[in-house]
């Protein structure tokens, strides 16, 4: 089968739009929509459905990117050991700030569990941001936020949205209250200004931040009440729950994605490597269970 048709499926698959696939491997919309329909021909299954604007994988076009990844991962291992390729240099690997204490640790050991010589280069920055550099080569791999129920790249975890005050302070208790919250392009920003002002709560919004190591000093000394993902937060804080006033906030979907021109030691095979360590070794502390609950 065309690899450039397996690209592409995979593509849509890791980005969840036909646009961002397009854009992704190089291609106008009308040809990329072209290409998924010559892959349904050849497949003789429909692949896509559409639930109002957006357009989903059926069943059988998610068992079919299992099978696709596979296909490219045969070839890349393929192509690597007839062409040979330089394995030395570092693995490029994006993370969010919001798990660069909890997650990116334990996925750099899972890479060198299966790759004990491999080196990184490690790149801190928005989901938004890291996307784009995927896009445009310029990552190996990373670590990235997506809705809880998305599909994009290979799923690591969920972790829950939680309101973090410090106990010393006690700024939770303020009128009106004082937010530090991450920047506008972060769900944790929407999310917690729509739960505050439906609990009719006065709040002024004191600072954005696109680093959550920046918003837990504000609420170390503080300044204001953070919204962010339980994965960031120490035992150091308060965690503020519904009887303290606060509404519960959605969860968000931790995923790993890869470059389609990756590092060649970066497959299929390593990302199942670092889901399974992922699931193995991220275990969640009572702070994360109680956000969950």
């Amino acid at each position: 089968m065309d690899s450039d048709l397996l690209r592409s499926f995979v593509a849509f698959a890791e980005c969840g739009s036909f646009n961002r696939a397009a854009d992704r491997i190089g291609r106008t919309p009308s040809a990329f929509s072209m290409q998924m329909k010559r892959l349904e021909d050849l497949v003789g299954n429909k692949l896509f459905e559409r639930e109002g604007r957006n357009v989903l994988l059926t069943a059988d076009g998610i068992t079919f990117v299992g099978y696709a990844r596979r296909m490219l991962s045969l070839q890349h291992e393929a192509m690597g050991k007839m062409r040979g390729h330089d394995s030395s240099r570092p693995i490029r690997i994006g993370c969010p700030d919001d798990y660069t204490q909890k997650i990116l640790p334990v996925v750099l050991r899972a890479i060198r569990k299966v790759h004990p010589d491999a080196k990184f280069f490690i790149s801190v920055n928005p989901t938004i941001l890291l996307r784009r550099m995927l896009d445009q080569g310029e990552l190996d791999i990373s670590v990235i936020s997506r809705s809880e129920q998305g599909e994009e790249g290979y799923f690591l975890r969920h972790e829950p949205g939680v309101w973090v005050s410090s106990p010393i302070h006690r700024q939770h208790l303020a009128n009106p209250l004082s937010l530090v919250l991450p920047a506008e392009d972060c769900k944790f920003h929407a999310w917690a200004i729509d739960a505050i002002s439906k609990a009719d709560r006065p709040y002024t919004l004191l600072a954005t931040t696109r680093q959550a190591a920046s918003l837990l000093h504000l609420v170390r000394d503080g300044l204001g009440v953070a919204a962010l993902a339980a994965a960031s937060v120490t035992d150091e804080f308060q965690i503020l729950e519904s009887r303290d006033g606060f509404p519960p906030l959605p969860a968000v979907g931790v995923a790993l994605m890869l470059s389609d021109t990756s590092h060649p030691l970066v497959d299929r095979q390593l990302a199942a490597a670092i889901q399974n360590f992922v699931s193995e070794y991220v275990v969640d502390d009572d702070l994360t269970k109680r956000a969950a609950s």
